[in-house]
């Protein structure tokens, strides 16, 4: 069967159009998702866009690592999914997509014809809102996985984008001592409204570890992906601590060797999800993670354009930003 969709994609640098795709007949290890949601990746995405990122593809692509729908066909080896089921979807059968487009997981589309291994069921009380987000939040989710974070910590997270905030949240969950660390006065709010500390002066971060008679962090948790803060790590992580480079950092990212060597730094590198994107809609499911407070921006896909030029190039005015497919 040759399924017609729309597909949001990246055309040339700086370019975003809603395309017409058509899927080949897929296999007995796929299913058909007819999307309702798509979440942007301002990070990943974005330096996609702006040419930075090429080793994922190069233009024209179709991008996006996550999204929300319903199962409209199962292949013969793709149980237990089922017809109906809500579930999201992490990449695409890309060399099923009839035109030449480059494919980098590919979820930003209205019908996916996608590999069974990458669906999972979406647990009721979890919204496609939400759900739309959950490699972002899964991010954060596996560098409080790898870090070993725990009661007895605590947690400096820099930058409190989406996964500096999930990291955060996590960290909570796992009842360690957070504080937060963002330039944008509204971003340290939000984690403060989620309950932990949050400073927009690094200035602030000093006096409070002194109150309560802390040399350092256990662990600090490097969200911001600019390269010119990761001193900011450095300096307040304790001796024999860990630092968690969350982010992506282009070309290279420095720091003073002197410091991290004295203080014996441990460096944690987590690069994916670790597959923690089921743990997470869960943990969504269960109110244990307030993914809706991270949700700041919908676009109707045919406003795509839009939705990249707020969340890539003017990421200080949102956080999450979904695009919505169908109701």
């Amino acid at each position: 069967m040759t399924i017609a969709a729309k597909a949001v994609c990246f055309t040339r640098a700086d370019t975003v159009e809603l395309l017409d795709v058509t899927w080949r007949d897929p296999g007995p290890d796929h299913v058909v998702v007819r999307m309702n949601r798509s979440g942007i990746s301002a990070g990943t995405e974005g330096s996609i866009l702006r040419g930075i990122r090429t080793h994922n593809g190069t233009f024209p692509l179709i991008t996006g690592y996550h999204g929300a729908g319903v199962v409209e066909w199962v292949g013969d080896h793709a149980a237990p999914l089922q017809v109906g089921q809500r579930v999201v979807a992490l990449s695409v059968a890309g060399d099923l997509i009839e035109q030449d487009l480059q494919i980098a997981w590919g979820t930003h589309c209205s019908t996916v014809v996608a590999p069974a291994s990458s669906v999972h069921p979406i647990p009721q009380g979890c919204s496609d809102d939400a759900a739309s987000l959950c490699t972002l939040w899964g991010t954060g989710r596996h560098g409080v996985n790898t870090a070993g974070i725990g009661p007895d910590d605590s947690v400096l997270v820099i930058g409190l984008g989406l996964v500096g905030l999930a990291h955060a949240q996590f960290a909570m969950s796992e009842g360690a001592t957070v504080v937060g660390l963002d330039l944008a006065e509204d971003r340290a709010a939000v984690l403060r409204s989620l309950g932990a500390e949050a400073f927009s002066d690094p200035a602030e971060v000093r006096p409070w570890l002194d109150r309560d008679g802390l040399p350092g962090f256990s662990v600090v948790a490097q969200a911001t992906q600019s390269a010119a803060v990761t001193d900011l790590a450095m300096e307040f992580v304790a001796r024999m601590g860990t630092v968690v480079w969350q982010g992506w950092y282009p070309g290279q990212a420095c720091f003073d060797f002197n410091v991290a060597h004295g203080k014996q730094v441990t460096m944690k590198f987590p690069c994916s999800t670790g597959g923690t994107q089921p743990q997470t809609l869960q943990a969504i499911a269960d109110g244990q993670f307030n993914a809706e407070a991270l949700i700041t921006h919908r676009f109707p896909a045919e406003r795509c354009q839009e939705a990249y030029d707020l969340a890539v190039y003017r990421p200080a005015e949102c956080l999450g930003v979904v695009m919505e497919w169908s109701a």
